[in-house]
């Protein structure tokens, strides 16, 4: 046996070690059962029309209570892939809101994002915008992964980024997974499974829905760190990427970057319901995140994009009817602190806010599902209210009619 072969072998019963280990951890002597068959998402009974959308109350629950996981025996089962592609931004060359032009070759740089493909990766899905659906399933974002509790999530993850040709992982939130299903790398522990699939190999992730990963989550890159060279004549300055930081804890530009592929586009929202989750009929799913030029030296300038876009014209335009029941999963990743702001909507704070709202703060890695009935027909604008961040690219358009 070649060492290569000896490789793949050690590999390959490490991964299989890895599913039979997270069986036993989630799921005990039912891993049979759970593991028995796949099956769609169960529908709620639909609500009167004009039924506004119910409101959650958070109660008040033990901490340390245990959240059981009862497997209901199907496995949502995905197959998705790292690609890297050549991304603008700005693909008007416009941006409407300030009237400017925008120079889109400064803002063009290669992405990486995860798309989800039919299974063995043989063909990539078809966009499904629906409240259901999974999304543009255009790389950035990723696709949305849905489940309800008690399913298990089965992701087969395959790194196909042909540019950076980096290692590549998927870690999730909000689920339950033992340590050879995290896919986050660290230094001291480098050969976790799962961690930094190299291009052009393949890693199987599975994760568990207790009740309590009932909401919006994210996903996304979590492998080893990475710096992008900078471009042929850009100088050998000692350039400094600032973040904010004393002139001690600044890094060099030649310093890895971590979660830099999360930086580039590898992302994505991961859904979980139950019977209590209302149906809607339009559910919107937007993600806040930047991109600097200290990471990526090819930009012209810092960008704060929505799904991928920058500036009003290229940002996505969400429509609704009047009537509707409307609800909007917000995620947000990076280093930035957003205020989303939608003109002409208010919605239930929840806890820790006032009753209603038509603001509401999200930082990296959190998220925000907001829901109401439509009933203002108009042209509206959802933006972050961090001045220098609207200006940056976030700003979209809200079509009802």
């Amino acid at each position: 046996m070649s060492a290569d072969q000896a490789q793949d072998e050690k590999r390959d019963d490490r991964t299989e070690h890895g599913r039979r280990s997270v069986v036993r951890t989630l799921l005990g002597g039912g891993a049979a059962a759970a593991l028995a068959g796949t099956a769609g998402p169960a529908s709620a009974a639909p609500a009167p029309a004009g039924t506004p959308a119910p409101v959650r109350r958070q109660e008040a629950h033990d901490p340390f209570a245990a959240d059981t996981f009862r497997p209901s025996g199907r496995v949502r089962e995905y197959w998705i892939q790292a690609e890297s592609f050549r991304h603008n931004p700005v693909p008007t060359g416009h941006d409407a809101m300030m009237g400017h032009h925008v120079d889109a070759d400064r803002l063009t740089f290669w992405a990486v994002g995860f798309r989800a493909y039919t299974p063995n990766w043989e063909h990539p899905l078809d966009a499904d915008l629906g409240p259901d659906g999974l999304g543009a399933n255009q790389g950035v974002p990723g696709p949305v992964l849905r489940a309800e509790v008690g399913d298990l999530i089965r992701v087969h993850f395959r790194n196909n980024d042909a540019h950076y040709r980096w290692p590549h992982s998927i870690h999730p939130h909000g689920v339950r997974y033992n340590r050879e299903n995290d896919g986050g790398w660290v230094a001291d522990d480098p050969d976790r499974p799962g961690a930094a699939v190299p291009f052009g190999q393949s890693y199987t992730y599975t994760w568990a829905c207790p009740p309590s990963s009932v909401g919006t989550w994210l996903y996304h890159d979590h492998s080893t760190p990475q710096s992008i060279p900078a471009p042929a004549g850009a100088g050998t300055g000692p350039a400094h990427k600032e973040y904010g930081l004393d002139e001690s804890q600044r890094l060099s530009s030649s310093d890895p970057v971590m979660e830099i592929g999360a930086e580039l586009g590898l992302f994505g929202v991961l859904v979980v319901t139950d019977e209590q989750t209302p149906e809607v009929d339009c559910e919107f799913v937007l993600f806040l995140h930047d991109a600097y030029k200290a990471d990526i030296p090819s930009l012209g300038q810092n960008l704060n994009l929505f799904n991928g876009g920058a500036f009003l014209g290229n940002t996505p335009t969400f429509t609704a009817r009047e009537g509707d029941r409307v609800r909007w999963r917000i995620a947000a990743l990076g280093q930035e602190f957003h205020v989303f702001h939608l003109h002409g909507h208010r919605w239930r704070g929840g806890p820790g806010h006032q009753d209603w709202v038509d603001s509401q703060m999200i930082g990296p890695s959190t998220t925000l599902t907001i829901e109401y009935l439509e009933d203002n027909p108009g042209d509206w604008l959802y933006h972050c209210h961090v001045i220098h961040h609207m200006m940056g690219g976030m700003v979209g358009r809200y079509q009802v009619t």
